[in-house]
């Protein structure tokens, strides 16, 4: 087997992208009906899906032997059992708090917003700009 059909040819994969953009160019250029456009367009596409479909058949057997590899790899997990854990960590690491956040219902259609109490500011403290509105 030789050293070029070990690998699939990506580059001539990636040529047809290009190709594809300077066949519509040129198809822009053309004085034709509108009809005619379609169909030249569509021709593009055919042949572009053709040349696709050759580089498939040419570098079937890379492609297979790509599918075939096995990686291998080093995974370790660590688990501590729950009964090393204090009896807080494990209701700590059981139970999700929401966040008290200033948005509600954030998963419904609506949303109530949080509102500062009015007292907190006095009248004195807001900004000439706010004022205004």
């Amino acid at each position: 087997m030789s050293s070029s059909n070990l690998h699939p040819k990506w580059w001539q994969l990636y040529l047809t992208f290009p190709l594809l953009i300077i066949l519509f160019v040129a198809e822009s250029q053309l004085r034709i009906s509108s009809r005619g456009h379609q169909a030249v367009q569509i021709a593009d596409v055919l042949l572009i899906f053709g040349l696709i479909h050759l580089w498939i058949k040419a570098n079937s057997s890379a492609l297979s032997r790509m599918d075939q590899e096995q990686y291998y790899g080093r995974v370790t997990v660590i688990r501590i059992p729950p009964d090393q854990l204090s009896d807080l960590e494990i209701e700590e690491r059981s139970t999700i708090t929401p966040l008290t956040s200033e948005i509600k219902g954030v998963l419904s259609d609506t949303f109530e917003m949080d509102y500062i109490d009015a007292e907190a500011f006095p009248i004195n403290e807001v900004s000439p700009e706010l004022k205004k509105e």
